[in-house]
């Protein structure tokens, strides 16, 4: 069944599960620099402002700019960069705040960098169930993707509510191919699930959110033989992010152009984008000084909550020390040069 003229469910299914070609991209994702320091980096296709971070970084001359030659690793999300990341088949990769709490939880050889975008997670309600608010899912069964942040943001938001999960309202775990299809028809009340997904269903006009969080971030985390062994190399490429970050800013039509040349996300329709990259605040950055690599104080702490509930949920195998696993030293110190450097994105190069 199609949920929309435009997005098949099997689309959708691809889409949300970020279904890609888990090997190195043709293309060019290789940026050929003589000299330059290789870095292999896992990314996926499917998170927005990330995704554009990616492209630039695949599309432009800002590695070479700073001695670098990317070997971008496109996968199917987070867990699949994780396990890119531990085995040391990637250097750094892109994951979702919980995917890096997972890897802290296990004792990974791997650390935590930098922060590198934030977006929205979402309880909705469809259409045809009539409800307004969180209150008014007392007795009804909300459906998700379990062990992702959008889970931990749903739950938080029912006890807000004053609701007990479990008790008054029931959570349900459902792949995200069947959540497409059980929304497209109306066949459920209520549902979690985060950006772009969020704004698709809402430009669909199939749901409409009653609850949203703006805190979830994607973070960068590396191997230890790269960021411990190779700090310098780690120190430029963060750089190189910050500018992709803030060129991606500048040039929206471009680089949506580019997020959506790629599979999984070809039929994101373009509105739909802009939306969900328009909740993080670097989108619309004004100057560098907007754009900020280290983890704030508020990111951590979010990261040791989410640790805190993986356990109590039966997620993850032990308790963390998050501490031991993020260290935000060069991202501070990228941020400290980024916003003294002058950096005028208008200088960059197409080269792919």
């Amino acid at each position: 069944m199609n949920v929309t003229s435009t997005l098949s469910r099997r689309r959708f299914g691809q889409l949300a599960a970020g279904i890609a070609a888990a090997a190195t991209l043709a293309k060019p994702a290789i940026l050929r620099a003589q000299g330059a320091d290789v870095v292999r980096m896992g990314w996926f296709n499917t998170t927005t402002v990330s995704a554009q971070i990616a492209h630039v970084l695949m599309r432009t001359d800002i590695a070479a700019r700073n001695g670098l030659r990317m070997n971008m690793i496109q996968l199917n999300a987070s867990p699949a960069v994780n396990e890119a990341i531990v085995s040391n088949a990637a250097d750094v990769g892109t994951l979702s705040d919980f995917a890096a709490v997972t890897t802290m939880a296990v004792g990974a050889p791997v650390t935590t960098i930098a922060s590198q975008a934030r977006f929205r997670s979402a309880v909705l309600v469809t259409k045809k169930s009539g409800i307004t608010d969180v209150a008014g899912l007392k007795g009804k069964q909300v459906y998700g993707t379990f062990g992702i942040t959008a889970f931990q943001n749903a739950q938080e938001a029912m006890i807000k509510a004053g609701l007990t999960p479990g008790r008054d309202m029931t959570f349900v775990n459902v792949g995200p191919a069947e959540l497409a299809d059980a929304v497209g028809a109306q066949r459920i009340d209520a549902f979690f699930t985060y950006d772009p997904f969020v704004s698709f269903f809402e430009n669909a006009g199939f749901a409409q959110v009653v609850s949203e969080n703006l805190t979830p971030v994607i973070v960068l985390t590396a191997n230890n033989r790269f960021f411990k062994d190779r700090p310098e190399v780690a120190e430029r490429f963060l750089l190189a992010n910050s500018q992709a970050l803030y060129f991606a800013s500048q040039n929206h039509d471009l680089v949506n152009g580019w997020f959506r040349s790629l599979e999984p996300a070809k039929n994101i329709p373009e509105a739909v984008l802009e939306k969900a990259s328009g909740y993080d605040p670097a989108w619309n950055a004004k100057a560098p000084t907007d754009i900020k690599a280290a983890l704030s104080d508020e990111q951590i702490k979010k990261l040791n909550l989410l640790a805190e509930w993986g356990v109590e949920a039966k997620l993850l195998p032990r308790l963390p020390d998050v501490s031991k696993f993020v260290d935000t030293t060069i991202a501070g110190k990228v941020d400290g040069a980024f916003a003294t450097q002058n950096f005028d994105p208008k200088t960059v190069k197409i080269v792919g």
